[in-house]
């Protein structure tokens, strides 16, 4: 897992870097107004819809392939894949179909507050992104396929391809039409997946042409993914309802949560992602032959997690306005934006440790093939979000909802982690926790020295130069106090980091 974990998370690191410049340039460009908003809304329809298809059958098409492969060959289980892919083709058309003709009451479910030139806009603009759905939902496939080859890498770098399009025709549709924006998010999507052709041609794959609906594989991997889908999209869930409440409470409302979620997901999207993604193969694999290294891969996945977030996690909550200056204040995005976002930014990043545990918990019972119990703790944080997010907007605002959302994602994670102890037993609780004493004496330390460090520095440099010297010092601090510690993740990278030379 480590290499693999550490080659994507550079990998990732970079892809978002783009991602940010892209974000940048349209809070540069449009700020949190109507185009910017309907953009987001354009990107979120089918982003929310997929995420609940192209999850369950992503995450599910990997242990099936496995189990097919191991028993029947690798020419059934390539069969299996040709069919699935074929299926799942026909099915993305008729519902990009669907979705075209249906734009407004879609949009309208996703943003019900709005009205007017903004809802007009905002569904024309989601009748274009739509059309790039069916790309997205054969990746489900292909990237599932490629990781059970050992590729990572071309799966983890499509992000590159997508956001420089993407941020071509933002520049473009500035001095042109706003338009352009959405026509190239289609676009970017579907010319992202072109790497994959040559990746499994590598492979040795050769596709046929049929389609089987009654195969009793397909129809398993169909049945499993049911309650995988609303299992795994629980946070595109918890985000479309903080979004729609946000449409009553400010004409800006989705424009702030997305920059907000936008940043969360920066450190999501390295961390928690590079390890699940790498690691889930081996979980599947370890959950048939050996239930009790499946239960020390667990541990060890989640001290690493603790481990990598906990610090991003601090510096989100110590440093959320500074953060959102530097990535966003210049252009129509003002001082007014940057505290309605960097207030959003703070409370979302409450819950990112508890995102990043219950992945790892919902990976473990996906690859146990435990679909319901996930499925459970999805609709029992969708439930809490709902009601934590309405009461605490009506005194908070924008902030209530991250904050509703927050505490749906930690009650999710803890749960879940219960859950998990009651059906494979005891997941050396013990040793986590004392990973996790050693990780918060280490992230205070950082809290500690960074912020004093941006206080003095800010009275005679810039508040970006300051913040980004304080932030340097941060991680040198969480460094050294983790090896002082002997905390194992950091020994475990200074050991790797000394062995290279």
């Amino acid at each position: 897992m480590g290499y693999t974990a550490f080659l994507l998370m550079v990998i990732n690191i970079l892809s978002k870097i783009f991602g940010f410049f892209r974000e940048i340039l349209l809070s540069y460009f449009y700020g949190t107004g109507e185009v910017a908003t309907a953009f987001q809304i354009s990107l979120l329809v089918p982003y929310t819809i997929l995420g609940f298809v192209m999850s369950g059958i992503s995450i599910n098409f990997i242990p099936t392939y496995t189990t097919i492969e191991r028993n029947k060959g690798r020419s059934e289980s390539e069969k299996f894949t040709s069919n699935i892919i074929n299926i799942i083709f026909l099915i993305s058309i008729f519902a990009t179909i669907l979705a075209y003709i249906f734009a407004r009451q879609i949009v309208f479910i996703f943003a019900m507050g709005y009205s007017g030139e903004i809802f007009e806009l905002s569904v024309q603009f989601t009748r274009i992104t739509i059309l790039g759905m069916f790309a997205q939902l054969l990746n489900s496939i292909f990237k599932g396929y490629l990781n059970i080859k050992g590729n990572f890498i071309i799966p983890g770098s499509t992000g590159f391809l997508y956001n420089i399009i993407i941020i071509i025709f933002l520049i473009i549709s500035y001095k042109i039409n706003p338009i352009l924006a959405p026509i190239g998010v289609t676009v970017a999507t579907i010319f992202q997946y072109i790497p994959y052709i040559w990746a499994i041609k590598d492979t040795g794959y050769k596709h046929k042409f049929f389609v089987d609906y009654k195969d009793k594989n397909i129809k398993k991997l169909l049945v499993l993914a049911l309650p995988i889908i609303f299992g795994v999209a629980v946070n595109q869930i918890n985000q479309l309802i903080d979004k729609n409440l946000a449409s009553f409470i400010s004409v800006r409302g989705i424009s702030v949560l997305s920059y907000s979620v936008k940043l969360n997901e920066f450190v999501w999207g390295i961390l928690v992602v590079s390890i699940v993604t790498s690691i889930f193969p081996t979980l599947s694999k370890l959950a048939i032959e050996s239930k009790q290294k499946f239960k020390v891969q667990i541990a060890k996945t989640l001290s690493t997690i603790i481990y990598l977030v906990t610090p991003a996690c601090v510096g989100i909550l110590i440093f959320s306005k500074e953060i959102v200056t530097l990535i966003f204040k210049r252009g129509k995005f003002d001082e007014n934006d940057v505290i309605l976002v960097s207030g959003v930014l703070f409370y979302y990043g409450l819950g990112l440790i508890g995102l990043g545990i219950r992945d790892v918990l919902s990976n473990s019972f996906y690859a146990l093939k435990m679909t319901r119990i996930p499925l459970i703790n999805s609709i029992e944080m969708v439930i809490l979000n709902v009601v934590t997010s309405i009461i605490l907007s009506r005194f908070m605002g924008l902030n209530g909802l991250a904050l509703g959302s927050s505490i749906a994602t930690i009650f999710g994670a803890i749960n879940l982690y219960m859950k998990l102890e009651k059906q494979i037993g005891k997941i050396k609780t013990k040793g986590i926790i004392n990973n996790g004493k050693k990780v918060i004496i280490s992230a205070f330390s950082m809290a500690l020295v960074s912020k004093l460090c941006f206080i003095i520095l800010n009275l005679k440099l810039s508040t970006n130069l300051s913040f980004l010297i304080a932030l340097i010092l941060a991680g040198i601090t969480y460094a050294v106090v983790s090896v002082l510690l002997r905390t194992r993740q950091a020994i475990d990278i200074l050991k790797v980091i000394l062995k290279k030379f």
